[in-house]
């Protein structure tokens, strides 16, 4: 019977007649040894059988925290400490480390655990992880190269540290589409009173004029006490408003100033 071939990996299956099968066998080998999931990163000892601490991880790629693909060129001898633990692993810039301490809280990429005797690796735990969710709502972050967040999507800030966007004052910024800018430049507060509340203000409309001389009296006009109050009250309203905007705008521009959106 001739060779059949599966579905997906495409592998041979030799007929029951056929003859030779180590050659279809040894090409299914290979193949297999080829694909990423199996053979990329894969961790092995330098030898077969082992025969000094020394480990090999064939070349492959991975995702960055960032979303990026990075790629390692793989080793081929890679020392290991012996009587020993070695939790082996890239770093999220790519990196080929080994810890006895265990895999690192950070960003990284988990290859295996290799185990070690006195002179030789006595065993490979494969804890690659090959299969990732894909997706435009899968990865809580944008890629180096921007992109759209999903309708709804929120950022959660620390407490502590918190959230910086931006690391100098010459980055640029746009919201809403306008041109990206440079922070404004520096604003001087002469008056530094500050406020967060705006008081309602009362005016003291003049509905009626002035009285001016009072009835009985001769001699040019002139403003009556009542007219004088009258003229203060509304003086004294204003500047209370006024100075309260102040206070008010102030305000505003040290927040702003806080946030780094002004200088």
């Amino acid at each position: 019977m001739a060779t059949t071939y599966t579905p997906r990996a495409k592998l041979a299956k030799p007929g029951p007649a056929d003859r030779e099968w180590n050659v279809p066998l040894n090409a299914n080998s290979d193949a297999l040894d080829a694909l990423s999931p199996i053979g990329g990163l894969c961790v092995s000892p330098a030898e077969s059988p082992s025969a000094t601490l020394r480990i090999q991880i064939a070349a492959g790629r991975f995702q960055r925290r960032d979303g990026t693909v990075g790629t390692f060129d793989g080793s081929t001898s890679f020392a290991l400490l012996a009587d020993s633990n070695s939790y082996v692993y890239l770093t999220d810039s790519g990196d080929l480390t080994a810890s006895s301490a265990g895999f690192p809280a950070t960003s990284h990429v988990p290859l295996a655990i290799a185990t070690t005797g006195a002179s030789a690796v006595t065993g490979v735990a494969d804890v690659r992880v090959v299969c990732g969710t894909v997706g435009n709502d899968s990865r809580p972050f944008l890629t180096a190269a921007g992109g759209a967040m999903s309708d709804g999507a929120a950022f959660a800030a620390g407490s502590s540290s918190g959230l910086k966007i931006g690391t100098s004052a010459s980055q640029k910024l746009g919201f809403w589409n306008a041109a990206p800018v440079a922070r404004p430049g520096t604003y001087s507060q002469g008056y530094a009173a500050s406020s967060r509340s705006l008081a309602a203000y009362t005016p003291a409309p003049a509905s009626a004029p002035f009285a001016g001389v009072g009835p009985g009296q001769t001699g040019s006009p002139y403003a009556q006490v009542s007219d004088l109050n009258t003229l203060r009250t509304s003086y004294e309203n204003l500047r209370l408003f006024s100075e309260n905007a102040t206070q008010l705008l102030n305000a505003l521009v040290n927040d702003l100033k806080a946030m780094g959106l002004i200088g």
